[in-house]
C-alpha cells in the first residue's frame, strides 16, 4: 500500500454493502472473559487487527490455551505460576483489562508495550489496585508496570471515573473471580457510560450479573460460562461507511449491526438523521441513505460516544453552519491528543476550528477545502475519520494509511467500494 495514500472523489451516488468486521471492544470483552470461564469458549466473528492480537498473545502468556481459524478462535482457560510479562503493543483497551486482571494473580505481572501506550495514564486504576492489597511499581502510572496481587484481595476499592471508561471495565470483568466478590466506590463523573453498558451486557451473556447502586457497582462471585458466541459488527467503524453516505448522498446497506446492539456509536445513526440521511434499521442490519442537501448539526454532545467524535468533525466543514462538539474530554488520552490533532489536520485543509480543552467548534467551509496529505499520527481512527475528509477534498492523501490495521485491518479494501 502507497504511502501517502491518494485518496479518489467516490462515484456518483454508490449503493454499497459492507459486512463490518466484529466489534474490538466486544470481542476484547469476550476473550477476557473466555480466559477466566469455568469451560472452552468459542467466538465466531473475531475482527482482524493489531488489538485483537495484542490480547492473544497476552492470554497465551498467562497459560491459556488458544485455537484460531479465520475469524474464529477456542480458548482453554488456563493458569501459569510464576512471574509472567505481558508486550501489549498499541492496545490501550487490553492494557486496561490486564492490569485489573492482575489483582487476581499472587504473583508478579510486568506489562510493556509500544511507546505510544507509555504514553497513556493509568493512575487511577493502579491507585484501586493498590486499595485492593496490590503492590505496584509504576512511573506516574504510566508503562512499563509492574503488578503483584495480594494472597486475598480486599472486597472493595473505589476507583476515579472520569479519564476513561475503561478502568470500570477491566474492573467489572475481572470481579467475579475475586474470592468475596468485588463493590466499586465511583468517585467522579463516569465517562463513557455506554461502553459500561456494552460490558455488563456481554457479562450477562455469560451468566455474571452486576448490581448497580447509586455511586457503586457491586459483583458477587460468579463464574463464567463458556460455550458458543458470536461478536456482532464493530459500531465504531460503521460511523466511517454511515458518514459516506451522508457527505455524499450514496447509500451503504450494513449486514452484520442493528437494532439489537448496545454500542454506544449505533447512536451516529440518529445524528446522520438530523443530517438529513434516510435511516431503515433492522435487528441486525441498517440502510443509510445520505440527503441532497445536508442539514446543520449545531450542537453535538458526544460524551456516550467519543469514539465517533473525529467521524463528525470530519463532516462538520461541509455542513451549513458551524458545528460545536463537546463531551470530548477523553478524546485528549488516546492515540493521540484527537482534539488538538485532528484540529490540526482541518486547519492544514483551511478549516477554520475553534478548539476548547473538552470540546470543539468547526466552522463551515466556503470554497472547499484545500488539498493536502493528513499525518495520522499512528492514530487509526485519525486516518479512517480523515479519509471521509479527503472524499470531499480533491488531491488529498494519507499519510501512514496502514495504521488502521490497529482495529480495521481491512478498511482501505472496504472504503475502495466506493470509487
Amino acid at each position: 500500500m502507497p504511502s501517502p495514500l491518494p485518496i479518489a472523489p467516490p462515484r456518483e451516488r454508490f449503493d454499497v454493502d459492507i459486512t463490518l468486521p466484529g466489534s474490538k471492544s466486544i470481542a476484547l470483552r469476550q476473550l477476557m472473559m473466555s480466559a477466566m470461564a469455568a469451560a472452552p469458549t468459542t467466538l465466531d466473528g473475531i475482527p482482524r487487527c493489531d488489538d485483537i492480537e495484542s490480547m492473544f498473545g497476552a492470554l497465551v502468556s498467562m497459560g491459556n490455551g488458544v485455537r484460531r481459524e479465520g475469524k474464529r478462535a477456542t480458548i482453554e482457560p488456563g493458569h501459569l505460576d510464576g512471574d509472567i510479562e505481558l508486550d501489549l503493543g498499541m492496545s490501550g483497551v487490553s492494557l486496561r483489562f490486564l492490569i485489573a486482571n492482575a489483582a487476581l494473580r499472587s504473583t508478579t505481572t510486568r506489562i510493556t508495550g509500544h511507546e505510544q501506550l507509555h504514553a497513556r495514564p493509568n493512575q487511577d486504576l493502579l491507585d484501586a489496585l493498590e486499595r485492593l492489597g496490590c503492590l505496584i511499581t509504576s512511573h506516574d502510572g504510566r508503562l512499563p508496570i509492574s503488578i503483584t496481587g495480594p494472597e486475598r484481595p480486599a472486597d472493595r476499592t473505589s476507583l476515579r471515573v472520569g479519564v476513561t471508561s475503561q478502568y470500570l471495565s477491566g474492573l467489572l470483568l475481572s470481579a467475579p473471580c475475586f474470592r468475596e466478590g468485588l463493590t466499586i466506590e465511583l468517585m467522579d463523573e463516569q465517562t463513557s457510560r455506554s461502553y459500561i453498558s456494552v460490558t455488563t451486557d456481554e457479562m450477562a451473556k455469560r451468566g455474571v450479573q452486576v448490581r448497580i447502586d447509586p455511586g457503586s457497582v457491586t459483583v458477587a462471585p460468579q463464574t463464567y460460562t463458556g460455550g458458543q458466541h458470536t461478536i456482532e459488527g464493530d459500531a465504531s467503524a460503521a460511523t466511517y461507511h454511515m458518514a459516506m453516505a451522508t457527505l455524499h448522498g450514496g447509500t451503504v446497506r450494513i449486514s452484520n449491526l442493528g437494532e439489537s446492539t448496545r454500542q454506544g456509536d449505533y447512536g451516529f445513526l440518529g445524528l446522520c438523521e438530523r443530517m438529513g440521511a434516510r435511516v431503515e434499521r433492522g435487528p441486525d442490519s441498517i440502510t443509510i441513505s445520505g440527503p441532497r442537501e445536508l442539514q446543520p448539526l449545531e450542537h453535538v454532545d458526544m460524551i456516550d460516544m467519543p469514539d465517533a467524535a473525529q467521524t463528525v468533525m470530519a463532516i462538520a466543514p461541509f455542513l451549513p453552519s458551524p458545528t460545536h462538539l463537546e463531551g470530548l474530554a477523553t478524546l485528549r488520552v488516546k492515540e493521540c491528543d484527537r482534539i488538538a490533532c485532528t484540529a490540526t489536520e482541518l486547519r492544514r485543509a483551511a478549516v477554520s476550528v475553534d478548539e476548547f480543552p473538552a470540546a470543539m467548534t468547526i466552522h463551515p467551509i466556503a470554497d472547499g477545502p484545500r488539498h493536502a496529505t493528513f499525518s495520522t499520527y499512528e492514530d487509526h481512527r485519525m486516518a479512517m475519520a480523515l479519509s471521509v475528509l479527503a472524499s470531499k477534498t480533491p488531491g488529498a492523501a494519507i499519510a501512514d494509511p496502514g495504521c488502521v490495521s490497529k482495529t480495521y485491518a481491512d478498511y482501505w479494501e472496504d472504503f475502495s467500494l466506493y470509487a
